[in-house]
C-alpha cells in the first residue's frame, strides 16, 4: 500500500537491519543517493531502472540489480521506493501493492532518513545543489561530520551523498512535485523563488504557497535578501521561529562583499551577527559567492565555529555539471553546466565572463521540457544573447510528451539577435576556435554527453574544428 498519510516519515518507517528495500528508477541522481544510507542502516538494497546501463555501477556497492520488466523481486521486498518520475500505474508498483508491500516516493524516503536528525534543508529555484554541497563541506570542516544528500554528483564523495555520523543532516530540498514538504527542517534555507515547474503547480501562486508551507514548519529560516521571491516568504515565518537573510543587499543579516575576483578564485567577506567572516572561494561568479554566503551563514547558525570556516571553501569546485571544467588550455576551455532556467543561464554566462575575461564565449544550449520552454522562451533568448555565439539544440523532453506548437523555435524566434539552431550530430563541426574560446554546454538533459565528447575531441586533437 502507498504511504500517503499526512504524518512526516521517520526512520521507523524504514525496514530494520536485514530488510530488503527495492528502488524503482535506481539510476536517477536522487534515487541512487539513498543507496549508501540504506546500506549503512543494514538494509539489503535491490533495484531496477529503464536505463540499465546507468545502474550497472551500483552492483559494486552490493545492490542486486534486476530488469525493469521483472516484477517478481518487488513482491519479496519489505519496502519499495520509487522515483516521482515513475507513473503511478507502473507494473512493478502495481505488483508490490497487490501483495501488500509498502511503497513510498523517493521524497518520503529521504524524509525518513533525515527527519529524526537536526536538519538543514536547502530549497530554491536556483543554487540549491551548490549551496547544499557547500554547507556540507563547511560543516565537515567544522568537525560536525554531517550526513548529506544532494541532486548532483560530488566527486569528493564519489556520489550524491555523504555518510556522516554526526547529528546534523544537510539535504537539497526539491520543490518539484512538492517533495520538500516531506521534510521537517530545523533550518530552512531558500535561495530563490521564481516561476518553474509550472507543469506541476499550474501557476506562480501555487508554487509560492508550497514554499510558504516549507518555511512555516522550520524553527530557523535563512532567506536570500537579493531575491524578491525569497524575501516575500519572511512574513510566513512566525515566532518563536526566527528569520535571517544573506546576500549583497545592504539590509541583509549576513551581508556579503566580494573584495577580489580572478580566475584563481574570489576573496570575500561576510558580516553578520557573529562578526566578520572572511573567506576564499575557488568557484567563479557572483552567484557562487552568494551561494557560499548562504552555506557559511547556515553553518554558523547550526553551530559551526566561524573560525573553522575561513578556508572551508577555498578548494571547493562544486558538484559535477555546475560550471564543471572538462578541458582547459590557453586556446580552449570546455565547460559542462546544468543550467536549465533563464536566470541560471544568465548567471552561468556572467560567471564564465568573469573567470575567463576577454575570451570568446560560445554556448550550446539544450532546452529542458516542453512546458518550461513554452513558459520561459523569451527569458532564454535574452540570457543566451549575452554569449558571443549561441547554438540551440532541440528540446529534451524528459518526462513530458510534446506540446503542440512548442519547440526550440520559440526561443529562436524571441531572440533579440540571431541564435542558431543545431542538431546534436553537428555541434562539433559548427564550433570553430578562432582565438581563445570558452565553449559551454548548458542544460539538464543529455547535452552533458556532447560536452564530454567535445572535451575528449579537444584533448586528443582529433577535431580540426575544436582545436585545443
Amino acid at each position: 500500500m502507498p504511504m500517503t498519510d499526512s504524518r512526516l516519515a521517520r526512520s521507523s518507517d524504514l525496514p530494520a537491519a536485514g530488510g530488503t528495500v527495492f528502488l524503482l528508477g535506481i539510476a536517477g541522481a536522487g534515487m541512487r543517493a539513498l543507496v549508501p544510507a540504506l546500506i549503512a542502516r543494514g538494509c539489503r538494497v535491490a533495484g531496477s531502472d529503464r536505463d540499465a546501463a546507468a545502474a550497472v555501477g551500483l552492483a559494486a556497492a552490493g545492490v542486486a540489480l534486476h530488469a525493469e520488466t521483472d516484477v517478481e523481486p518487488v513482491r519479496e521486498a519489505d519496502l519499495v521506493i520509487y522515483s516521482s518520475a515513475l507513473a503511478e500505474d507502473h507494473p512493478a508498483l502495481a505488483a508490490a501493492r497487490a501483495v501488500g508491500v509498502p511503497t513510498m516516493k523517493r521524497a518520503r524516503a529521504l524524509g525518513a532518513l533525515v527527519n529524526d536528525r537536526r536538519l538543514a534543508a536547502v530549497a530554491g529555484t536556483h543554487g540549491k545543489t551548490t549551496v547544499t554541497t557547500m554547507l556540507a563541506v563547511a560543516a565537515e570542516h567544522a568537525g560536525m561530520d554531517p550526513l548529506a544528500f544532494v541532486g548532483g554528483r560530488v566527486s569528493a564523495w564519489d556520489g550524491n551523498s555523504r555518510l556522516g555520523t554526526g547529528e546534523l543532516a544537510v539535504v537539497e530540498a526539491d520543490e518539484y512535485d512538492r517533495s520538500f514538504l516531506e521534510l521537517r527542517p530545523d533550518l530552512a534555507v531558500v535561495t530563490s523563488v521564481e516561476a518553474d515547474h509550472l507543469d506541476i503547480y499550474g501557476d506562480e501562486r501555487s508554487l509560492e504557497a508550497a514554499f510558504r508551507a516549507f518555511v512555516a514548519r522550520a524553527a530557523q529560516v535563512l532567506l536570500c535578501a537579493d531575491d524578491e521571491g525569497a524575501r516575500r516568504l519572511a512574513p510566513d515565518v512566525l515566532p518563536p521561529a526566527e528569520v535571517r537573510t544573506y546576500g549583497f543587499a545592504s539590509d541583509a543579516t549576513w551581508r556579503l562583499e566580494v573584495l577580489d575576483a580572478s580566475r584563481g578564485g574570489q576573496t570575500c567577506r561576510l558580516d553578520g551577527p557573529q562578526g566578520e567572516l572572511p573567506f576564499r572561494l575557488a568557484a567563479p561568479g557572483a552567484h557562487n559567492a552568494q551561494n557560499a554566503a548562504a552555506a557559511l551563514a547556515a553553518a554558523v547558525w547550526m553551530g559551526a565555529d566561524p573560525s573553522t570556516l575561513t578556508r572551508a571553501l577555498e578548494e571547493f569546485r562544486g558538484a559535477e555539471r555546475r560550471l564543471q571544467v572538462l578541458h582547459e588550455t590557453e586556446r580552449l576551455v570546455v565547460v559542462d553546466d546544468y543550467a536549465h532556467h533563464p536566470t541560471e543561464v544568465r548567471a552561468g554566462i556572467e560567471a564564465l565572463r568573469s573567470a575567463w575575461p576577454g575570451r570568446r564565449l560560445v554556448v550550446v544550449f539544450q532546452p529542458h521540457l516542453y512546458s518550461r520552454t513554452r513558459d520561459q522562451a523569451a527569458g532564454f533568448s535574452a540570457a543566451l544573447a549575452r554569449a558571443d555565439r549561441a547554438l540551440v539544440l532541440p528540446i529534451y523532453p524528459a518526462r513530458e510528451t510534446p506540446i503542440p506548437g512548442v519547440s526550440r523555435d520559440l526561443i529562436l524566434g524571441a531572440a533579440r539577435r540571431g541564435l542558431e539552431p543545431v542538431e546534436p550530430a553537428g555541434v562539433i563541426d559548427l564550433v570553430r576556435v578562432d582565438g581563445p574560446t570558452v565553449l559551454a554546454f548548458m542544460g539538464a538533459g543529455d547535452v552533458t554527453e556532447l560536452a564530454h565528447h567535445a572535451a575528449r575531441s579537444a584533448s586528443s586533437g582529433r577535431s580540426d574544428a575544436l582545436g585545443g
